[in-house]
């Protein structure tokens, strides 16, 4: 499935993919032991092979249209194990959605597979040339930086991640800021940092309904209960799981759902408090059809 959609509200918020690949992410669970992490999961084995999505999300209904994060890129194809790769244009499309058409883009975090179409060619075009780009400064600041260099993995991904800032900048397209943004009544982006630097979610509220995009705050629904099993690849751990436990707090007291990129499509988790007033959550794999 290359995309899926709920309704908050008055609003849409439709998960669309740019790839899908499947295999083990033990890393993911860093501080998980094998005997907590597998009837977590459902697994017999802590190595078990994960559906893992490559993508992002679309918010209408608020009179714009805002694209949050988007995906690896024109050259997802060149990713060994990585299918349906560069679907999210088309995917997009599948919902009434031309490039042109997009006012924002909000990138949760630069790693690679969050920011790939910012441009959809080696030269440089944009692919959304009417969008504001909109990165938290801390983010930004990270990823143009030297700091950057200091970790070897990131300091790899810069090489990618640069040429699409430079061009979105060269563009006038680029609004960095500091704590929160609201870009209209019902969209609202978060601090929420750890998993890198100036790492960003997305809340959408419309009435009493609530969702909440968390970008790379969760990997896997089990994140969600267990905050502290953190993927090897945080910036700030602490911070992390700091960030954790605040956005799903403000799911389970606002009875919103959480949807994250790397959730299979379709995951939904519904969130409240249990009569003790702990944080309760559910997975689901329903959405609405996004036709």
């Amino acid at each position: 499935m290359s995309l899926a959609t709920i309704r908050v509200g008055r609003t849409r918020v439709s998960h669309v993919s740019d790839g899908v690949a499947r295999g083990p992410r033990r890393y993911w669970f860093t501080g998980a032991e094998p005997a907590e992490l597998m009837p977590a999961m459902g697994v017999t084995d802590p190595a078990a092979p994960v559906t893992v999505t490559y993508g992002g999300f679309v918010v209408t209904g608020d009179g714009q249209v805002t694209v949050v994060d988007v995906g690896y890129g024109h050259r997802a194809h060149e990713i060994p194990g990585l299918e349906g790769a560069g679907t999210m244009p088309s995917a997009l499309a599948g919902l009434g959605i031309e490039p042109g058409d997009v006012d924002h883009v909000v990138l949760t975090h630069l790693h690679d597979d969050h920011c790939g179409w910012l441009i959809k060619d080696d030269e440089g075009s944009l692919t959304f040339p009417n969008a504001t780009v909109h990165i938290n400064e801390r983010e930004f600041a990270y990823w143009t930086g030297d700091e950057v260099d200091v970790i070897e993995a990131n300091r790899n991904m810069a090489g990618n991640v640069r040429p699409r800032l430079r061009a979105v900048q060269s563009a006038g397209r680029l609004h960095t800021y500091d704590g929160e943004l609201g870009l209209s009544e019902q969209v609202t982006v978060l601090p929420t940092h750890g998993h890198t630097p100036g790492h960003v979610s997305v809340l959408v509220a419309d009435g009493d309904d609530a969702a909440i995009l968390a970008g790379d705050l969760l990997h896997h629904p089990v994140h969600v209960q267990h905050p502290c099993w953190l993927p090897s690849v945080d910036y700030e751990p602490a911070e992390s799981v700091r960030s954790r436990r605040r956005i799903t707090a403000l799911a389970a007291d606002r009875n919103a759902v959480i949807l994250a990129p790397h959730f299979p499509i379709p995951t939904v988790i519904d969130m409240d408090r249990d009569p003790a007033g702990r944080v309760r959550s559910t997975v689901r794999h329903e959405m609405e059809d996004a036709t």
